[in-house]
């Protein structure tokens, strides 16, 4: 025989039209007071099993969201609040003639105009390094800057002649006397907040070839120091003068040869330009796929990135023959 429980009735009771009118106004009161003092978000997170998750957990939660996006950024590189990197106004780079960097004054030097010349920075330079050898010289300054980036995570790409030798023969261009590469003003401006004026010290042994440069016997161990130097008109994204077009260098102390490093920022509504589209200070101009996701390589020996559309860059600065043809003009 079956046999249930039965909940006991609670004794009805009885309340006056007072207490009931008073209880009444206590409820509204509780109402009002919730809806102007709502629960803080990180007091009670809804959870996708809609469980609620404490104010630690909700802020675990919250870093990894903001690692995640950090890391889609570093790919994607969006477009960046003005602030970040700039004193704006009404969404316009600040040009006023009150600042401290104006009027212009040119910060990196050269001690001459030449092809040879023109690729040394003054305060480093002694003599000239022989034709033979410059290579090698440029091959330890690319190398050097795509490790101590990489090593970073300092998001950098490959551009203009670099690219272009890149493109051929994953090398430099033996008649090159310059290397060219690019960041985001994101990158850019973390250069400059935190390994401004940082020296680093490369380690390598010499090769086969530099031992018939004379440069000292294969498989010495050799050390070069190497300045990361930012130029202190970096956050200025509109051209002025076209005395400082180049935002940073990475140079070779032993020498004064260097790596010119310029940053991308992207046009905005007001300045005369479209949105969507990336410039440097010296009238190149990319579109953002044309740029991001970057695309992973080597180059040199050593890991690199180039931009998205590699031939759609080219074509765009060097014209469609650059692709093809097999003699240099120089």
């Amino acid at each position: 025989m079956w046999s249930s429980l039965i909940p006991a009735r609670r004794q009805a009771t009885t309340t006056s039209r007072k207490d009931r009118l008073l209880t009444l106004l206590m409820a509204l009161t509780l109402i009002v007071f919730s809806l102007a003092s709502p629960l803080p978000i990180e007091d009670a997170v809804k959870a996708n099993n809609n469980d609620v998750v404490s104010r630690s957990q909700a802020q675990a939660q919250a870093r990894v969201r903001q690692f995640e996006a950090s890391a889609q950024a570093q790919e994607a590189e969006p477009a960046i609040a003005a602030a970040d990197f700039a004193t704006t106004i009404g969404g316009t780079t600040n040009t006023n003639t009150d600042d401290p960097l104006l009027p212009e004054r040119k910060y990196f030097h050269e001690p001459g105009w030449t092809e040879e010349l023109s690729h040394y920075d003054t305060r480093f330079f002694t003599t000239p390094v022989p034709y033979d050898p410059h290579i090698v010289h440029l091959r330890h300054l690319i190398r050097s800057y795509l490790l101590m980036t990489s090593s970073r995570s300092l998001a950098t790409w490959l551009a203009h002649g670099t690219l272009l030798g890149w493109y051929w023969n994953g090398a430099i261009m033996p008649w090159d006397y310059d290397l060219d590469v690019q960041v985001s003003n994101v990158t850019l401006g973390e250069m400059a907040r935190e390994w401004n004026g940082t020296t680093f010290d490369y380690v390598y042994t010499l090769s086969e070839q530099e031992e018939k440069d004379g440069l000292g016997k294969r498989g010495e161990m050799h050390v070069k120091t190497y300045l990361l130097d930012v130029n202190p008109y970096w956050a200025q994204r509109t051209r002025l003068e076209g005395m400082n077009v180049i935002d940073a260098r990475w140079i070779d102390m032993e020498n004064g040869m260097y790596v010119d490093i310029t940053g991308l920022s992207e046009d905005r509504e007001g300045t005369g330009t479209r949105q969507g589209v990336w410039s440097d200070k010296n009238y190149h101009g990319y579109g953002t796929r044309q740029i991001w996701p970057l695309r992973k390589t080597e180059f040199e020996g050593v890991e690199a990135w180039v931009p998205w559309d590699v031939e759609g860059v080219l074509k765009e600065e060097y014209g469609g023959k650059s692709l093809t043809g097999e003699s240099w003009a120089g």
